[in-house]
């Protein structure tokens, strides 16, 4: 059986992200980069700069005037948001053309997507100054799978049959027969990707944040976006979603049930725009 990270190798040349975003990524990690560098990294490609203005426009940041050019958005938003949000369109694209049967893609791009959303909804609620960026790490929260179904398919269809029939979570079962889980393979392709490393602990240890020292209170709110989303696609949403937060997570947070009843709803209401916008990007980043 092989590892998480040998998993990721094998897909090392089938996910690469966009040279757009690597080109943003370079001008991220210079600490002499200024906001016109990064404004001429995402202006280089017309159907990043394009996918990147309709984000910046709509309701998911509420500008009170429209923003017309990248140089704008780097002013009004940031160098780091603006690198999360260039970093969100580029995974979509990115994915953009993997077919699987094990999962739908559309179910899993709504599920990431919700994700995303209640996990800044929740950044918020606690009132976190960088809420934004939490919104890319519930994204990423569950892109472990998409390795899995490539690499693993009959046994993750499998590990997903038997975690609706016996209520098990998915992550144990994944531990029981591999001996480790789609939070794994997800950190480890955050780390092969050289995305922020709190971005791939805190994934590691969403089931789990007591595990981390630094990234625990980022792990505690995708444990809570994690079952949020379990939740919000079970039909009229009766999944008893409370049972999948664990215990630490609401100490780590404050945060009660009342709260993350109205970041779902409010998660809810934006993610058909949301995914219309994203959809877009499947087909303007090349």
């Amino acid at each position: 059986m092989p590892t998480a990270e040998e998993l990721v190798k094998n897909c090392t040349k089938l996910f690469t992200l966009p040279e757009v975003y690597l080109e943003v990524k370079k001008v991220i990690d210079n600490p002499e980069s200024t906001m016109a560098d990064l404004s001429r990294a995402i202006s280089i490609d017309p159907g990043m700069t394009a996918t990147v203005l309709k984000l910046v426009n709509s309701a998911f940041y509420a500008m009170p005037r429209k923003v017309e050019t990248i140089s704008r958005a780097v002013g009004i938003l940031g160098m780091q948001p603006l690198h999360d949000l260039t970093l969100a369109v580029a995974v979509t694209k990115t994915f953009s053309g993997l077919n699987q049967q094990v999962m739908s893609m559309k179910v899993f791009w709504a599920n990431s997507f919700f994700s995303g959303l209640v996990a800044r909804e929740l950044a918020r609620k606690c009132f976190l100054v960088d809420s934004e960026r939490m919104f890319v790490e519930g994204l990423l929260r569950d892109i472990g799978h998409l390795i899995l179904y490539e690499q693993l398919p009959e046994q993750s269809e499998q590990a997903l049959r038997e975690s609706a029939k016996e209520g098990t979570p998915v992550h144990t079962l994944e531990q029981q027969v591999w001996g480790f889980d789609f939070t794994e393979v997800g950190q480890s392709l955050i780390e092969n990707w050289q995305l922020p490393k709190n971005f791939g602990i805190a994934i590691r240890y969403q089931n789990n944040p007591n595990g981390t020292k630094d990234h625990g209170f980022e792990a505690a709110l995708l444990n809570m976006a994690s079952a949020l989303t379990e939740g919000f696609q079970a039909p009229n949403g009766n999944t008893e979603w409370q049972n999948l937060v664990v215990p630490e997570s609401w100490v780590l947070t404050g945060l009660n049930e009342e709260a993350l009843k109205e970041c779902m709803l409010e998660a809810g209401k934006q993610l058909s725009s949301m995914l219309d916008l994203m959809e877009e990007a499947h087909t303007a980043v090349a």
